[in-house]
């Protein structure tokens, strides 16, 4: 693929993300505008790991496509880049109180790009609004008129779920993180799954899913998240079948939280077509008894160095 370089659209960690034009040539089936995502050759560890995960998951159409990656020359430096289907639409943290139809079919999207992630045993470790982009979907006549299809993206946190090396680094959003993820540094499905509904939640009401004071320390923070009884708060706005959804999702136990698959039969999404589901298959499942007994306040509470609340 031959691009040019545009503007730049965000920076983060790892670097920067730039639009670019495509020059075609040979009969080569690639969008006239992609992204590209841009790390220094000597920085990028992290973004060479994250063309592997995108390859792993490319069969899946609701996870953003990566179409491949190379090493420019730019300005006397060495870039690695890596060529990513561009989202017209943003992210999903720049959509404020969504209506509930375009919520349900976001949130299913989100769940079965869940749901191919888990399956090949991996964990995201950072859903939130902000890594959720919007593409345009050419297939919103068969999707009740959206014209945009929500796609996983960003993942620079992910981890295999067999890899426990690095079990007491934090990963991740403070205010969209599992309360095991703040005690323990802890990363499973079901850590996905709290963030899920955390996004959920900011999908209905274009606010935190939890309500953070000016003066508030990290600490307070938490502790809130973690060591507390409390939990974000559900809307009186929200559906019945949006709160029951968000109910399943954010439970302090990660154990009677429900799985994606689980989550994809809920009622909340029953009204959604299957026209994505095609791409990533789904698996018969069993619903979890809740454990009445559990509770996190017996948990020693520890402030990670590294854990910054947002």
């Amino acid at each position: 693929m031959i691009w040019n370089r545009g503007e730049t659209i965000g920076r983060g960690g790892f670097g920067l993300v730039s639009i670019a034009n495509v020059q075609h040539q040979n009969g080569d089936q690639f969008p006239p505008i992609i992204a590209v995502k841009t790390a220094k050759v000597s920085a990028s560890d992290s973004l060479i790991e994250e063309k592997k995960l995108l390859d792993l998951f490319k069969e899946c159409h609701c996870i953003l496509r990566c179409f491949g990656d190379d090493v420019t020359t730019e300005e006397g430096e060495e870039l690695y880049n890596i060529e990513l289907e561009y989202a017209s639409g943003g992210c999903l943290a720049d959509r404020k109180g969504l209506p509930d139809n375009i919520v349900r079919q976001h949130t299913k999207s989100i769940l079965i790009a869940l749901s191919h992630v888990h399956k090949l045993g991996y964990v995201h470790c950072d859903v939130k609004p902000h890594n959720v982009l919007l593409v345009a979907d050419s297939l919103h006549s068969r999707n009740k008129g959206v014209g945009e299809i929500a796609k996983l993206a960003d993942f620079g946190s992910a981890k295999n779920i067999k890899d426990d090396q690095d079990n007491k680094e934090f990963r991740g959003t403070v205010l969209y993180a599992a309360p095991e993820s703040i005690i323990h540094q802890e990363y499973q499905p079901e850590s996905d799954i709290w963030a899920l509904g955390c996004t959920v939640l900011h999908m209905i009401t274009g606010k935190s899913p939890w309500k953070v004071g000016k003066g508030a320390k990290v600490e307070d923070v938490l502790y809130k998240i973690g060591c507390s009884h409390e939990l974000p708060d559900i809307p009186s706005k929200a559906s019945k079948e949006a709160k029951d959804f968000l109910k399943k999702c954010l439970i302090k136990n990660p154990k009677a939280r429900w799985t994606a698959d689980m989550l994809l039969s809920h009622p909340f999404l029953a009204s959604i077509g299957d026209s994505h589901q095609q791409h990533c298959g789904r698996q018969k499942h069993r619903f979890p008894k809740l454990f009445r007994g559990f509770s996190p306040m017996h948990q020693c509470f520890h402030v990670h160095k590294s854990v910054q609340a947002c």
